[in-house]
């Protein structure tokens, strides 16, 4: 055991990154290419400053249910959606803002990729070698040239980065671009594109943990109808007493899950225990994320009394490592943060973060993989496992939800996050509303 100060890491924000890229991708061609939870994100925060001027954005809440995969094509950019007004000032002031957002969280991705291994003990934390570093997801996109005009094909750009097929997922694939998401390490990845830098037909970026969030999930679990409502333990009947709940007291008990996919090459796994193995080591990735953020907010002279296992030295704190919470944005005003971030910030410090580390979610949500061991459900406030003992650190608390969203989405294992519908008497709920 160690005396706290100076043993927390902070992650290299202003380490080389994405500024060492020749080629980079702009915000409108990432966004020609994926539609992530990024969009609506972007659009809050830009418009923090600017409240007064905007148009409410539109409902994205059920957006993630008419999706057939993990990632999904768009035509359309954000600001095709969003800036359907007249004030153009105040939209390129807007659209502004998100470009260099965009550049901020491009340089954090990079820089997490390149700084971000595994420990002695096996967790993960900050290194100070690149060669040392976790292998994380990336997208590349190969671009037809003026010569051909034609782009490499998938398999030849997955070759490119001693890929097979099945260790990727192909996101487009037209006649003059090509984009795939392959698990690689950045100095794996520089490699490749120093050696056709020449060409400037091939681009290649780590997948932001912002853009992990399905579009909704956010203003899902923080909505009114998916919190998980809280029963203290003497209220609940018991076993043997007759059912009295009315339909709409039953629906109150729907479990709620999180879908998590794992990134390309992880997958496919042979065994269930495999699949768990693998879920218990993120878990508790996240927990010391968690609890090093914690150990961050304390004051000099409790930090100075307090002592930590040295298996967190060089771990990040959550706040560090998401991208969002590291963003250094105000809304005019030094002393008031931009309200988007304030609320992540609140999620974490209120969650994950916070002293009671959300416990009680962790010690009882349910983990249910996925056909094939691709991915895996997190089944909160499961309806066969025990109640919650408190409703703070459990998942009736907002903050823990979209805290543990926002973890997950930093873990290099992760390829995407949702929310998923709760089903009652078979019905999904969300088919009913597009029904409608």
């Amino acid at each position: 055991m160690k005396s706290l100060l100076g043993l927390l890491s902070v992650l290299p924000l202003g380490a080389a990154g994405a500024s060492g890229q020749a080629q980079q991708l702009s915000l409108s061609g990432f966004q020609g290419v994926l539609r992530t939870g990024l969009d609506s994100e972007l659009e809050k925060i830009a418009s923090g400053p600017l409240e007064n001027h905007r148009t409410d954005p539109p409902d994205q809440r059920h957006l993630h249910t008419k999706r057939r995969s993990s990632v999904r094509r768009r035509t359309a950019t954000v600001q095709d959606i969003i800036f359907d007004n007249d004030d153009s000032t105040v939209s390129a002031s807007i659209s502004s803002t998100m470009s260099s957002i965009w550049d901020d969280l491009l340089q954090h991705a990079w820089n997490t990729a390149q700084t971000i291994g595994r420990n002695e003990q096996g967790g993960l934390s900050v290194t100070e070698d690149t060669s040392d570093a976790h292998a994380f997801p990336f997208l590349v996109c190969a671009y037809g040239g003026k010569q051909t005009r034609r782009s490499l094909s998938a398999q030849d750009t997955i070759s490119l980065f001693g890929k097979q097929y099945d260790e990727s997922l192909v996101v487009s694939s037209k006649h003059n671009e090509t984009c795939v998401v392959i698990t690689i390490t950045s100095d794996e990845v520089q490699r490749v594109l120093e050696d056709h830098a020449d060409s400037k037909s091939l681009v290649a970026l780590p997948l932001l943990d912002i853009t992990k969030i399905h579009a909704g999930t956010v203003d899902e679990v923080t909505s009114e109808g998916w919190a998980v409502p809280y029963h203290k333990q003497h209220e609940q009947p018991s076993s043997d007493a007759p059912s009295t709940k009315n339909e709409t007291e039953a629906i109150n008990e729907w479990e709620r899950m999180i879908v998590v996919d794992f990134v390309p090459g992880l997958g496919g796994m042979k065994e269930e225990a495999q699949l768990l193995k693998v879920v218990n080591d993120m878990m508790g990735d996240i927990q010391d994320f968690g609890e090093v953020g914690w150990l961050r907010s304390m004051g000099r002279e409790e930090a100075e009394e307090y002592t930590m296992d040295e298996s967190l030295v060089g771990v990040p704190a959550l706040s560090d490592l998401f991208s969002l919470t590291s963003l250094a944005i105000t809304n005019g005003n030094q002393e008031n943060g931009n309200p988007r971030i304030t609320f992540w910030r609140d999620s974490l410090r209120n969650g994950i973060e916070s002293e009671h580390a959300c416990s009680e979610m962790f010690s009882t949500l349910f983990v249910k993989p996925r056909p094939g061991y691709y991915g895996y459900d997190l089944v909160l406030n499961p309806s066969d496992g025990p109640p919650p003992r408190d409703r703070e650190s459990s998942a009736s608390n907002p903050a823990c939800v979209t805290s543990l969203l926002a973890a997950l989405a930093t873990h290099p294992h992760v390829l995407s996050v949702k929310a998923n519908f709760p089903i009652y008497h078979g019905w999904n709920v969300a088919q009913k509303l597009d029904a409608v």
